[in-house]
């Protein structure tokens, strides 16, 4: 008696569970397509070193022609900072943060500093936003030294 009221039965004999089961895979099916081109953000590949204005720039993944036009990078606020357990450092509120598009027209994030950057190491929370959702990413950042040409002593 118990076990009928806790798993009750439908006419075809398979419980309720089953048929909510094979519900949320079709919805989660119809839904899934929209869920994979959602846009990304990809690698962040850096052309500076230490003492030097920062230059870097971050791939931008799986960007749909619709969602181009309403997309917006920029650094998270410190609340986001605090939340996700980083240290907010000042100098990165002077980081300019833009969406540029390559030759080929692919859209990326190009990060710059006004400034030279003189910390070793960069823990940077850049957040993507566009028409219909929102991604944050967190990109640890080692600056190396500028290498130094030492010129050949002449004989």
């Amino acid at each position: 008696m118990l076990a009928s009221f806790v798993f009750p039965r439908t006419r075809e004999g398979t419980s309720v569970y089953k048929f909510y089961f094979r519900a949320c895979l079709f919805v989660t099916l119809l839904v899934f397509p929209y869920v994979i081109y959602a846009a990304g953000l990809g690698k962040l590949t850096l052309s500076s070193a230490l003492g030097q204005p920062l230059k870097a720039e971050i791939d931008l993944v799986a960007v749909r022609n619709d969602e181009s036009s309403s997309l917006t990078a920029s650094l998270a606020s410190q609340e986001a900072f605090r939340q996700a357990g980083i240290n907010y450092e000042p100098f990165l509120s002077t980081l300019e943060i833009a969406i540029d598009a390559r030759s080929n027209g692919d859209p990326y994030i190009r990060i710059t500093s006004p400034n030279s950057i003189n910390e070793p190491f960069l823990n940077v929370l850049v957040e993507l936003s566009w028409a219909s959702g929102r991604l944050m990413r967190e990109y640890t950042v080692l600056l190396d030294p500028v290498e130094s040409v030492t010129p050949e002593p002449i004989a």
